[in-house]
């Protein structure tokens, strides 16, 4: 493999909530109750839409109200990027070290969310984590996971076909993309939105328990820890590589 295509909230950064959190107070913020008996339901409804991009989470639990989606997701990336810039964005356990790793291997980086490039940037910024690509639906024209675009963008970035692509994720849509883009090898990961079997239904060759796995499962020695790679709150543009 050449290039490794790996998604962004709920695997190289921790989730811990916060996808969720900021679901709620785009909803609230359009004037949706975040409290009584209809939450359980609401919230289940989040978890299972939240591997899409954001405007299309918002659309499906307002049904398909576009115009109340647009402000709602406005500010659930205001809120992601308030939380990055206040220090409470952690990269996943080993998470750092195992990009490194690739990238020593020669294995390029491409890291893919379903957020603004914005936003996406500031969580890598504030996780410091080592990057060569870094891409968002604003980079496809919209066309954020399941669809190839992400996968098929980053191989084209790094001029690598797309059979020495591999992608890990936490995500069924991003299992889903792998197959649709022709990538290699799908790999889930687990700790985030979708469990291994729901994963392996989605085209998952295989499912690590977390992305610190990723090297040894290609093959390729095991990661040296950076001194700032742990699952504490990190800062600075780290390791970044535009």
């Amino acid at each position: 493999m050449r290039l490794a295509v790996i998604d962004l909230v709920g695997t190289v950064v921790s989730d811990g909530g916060l996808a969720l959190d900021a679901v709620r107070r785009g909803l609230v913020s359009v004037g949706v109750p975040v409290a009584g008996p209809r939450v359980p339901a609401l919230e289940r409804q989040a978890r299972a839409a939240m591997d899409r991009p954001v405007p299309r989470i918002f659309a499906d639990l307002l049904d398909g109200d576009q115009r109340r989606a647009r402000l709602a997701a406005e500010v659930y990336e205001a809120w992601i990027c308030a939380e990055a810039a206040a220090g409470r964005v952690r990269a996943a356990p080993g998470a750092a070290a195992a990009l490194v790793a690739l990238r020593e291997a020669d294995v390029a980086v491409a890291l893919v969310g379903n957020l603004s490039a914005d936003a996406c940037d500031r969580l890598v910024t504030a996780a410091g984590l080592p990057v060569d690509v870094l891409l968002g639906p604003d980079d496809v024209a919209g066309r954020g996971l399941p669809d190839p675009d992400l996968v098929l963008a980053a191989a084209r970035g790094a001029d690598v076909d797309p059979a020495d692509v591999v992608v890990a994720a936490d995500t069924t849509s991003a299992m889903v993309a792998a197959a649709r883009a022709g990538a290699g090898l799908a790999l889930g990961v687990l700790g985030g939105a979708h469990p291994g079997p729901t994963l392996r239904a989605a085209g998952a060759h295989d499912v690590l328990t977390a992305v610190g796995e990723l090297p040894a499962r290609l093959g390729l020695p095991q990661p040296r820890i950076p001194a700032q790679d742990s699952s504490a709150p990190l800062g600075g543009r780290g390791a970044v590589i535009p």
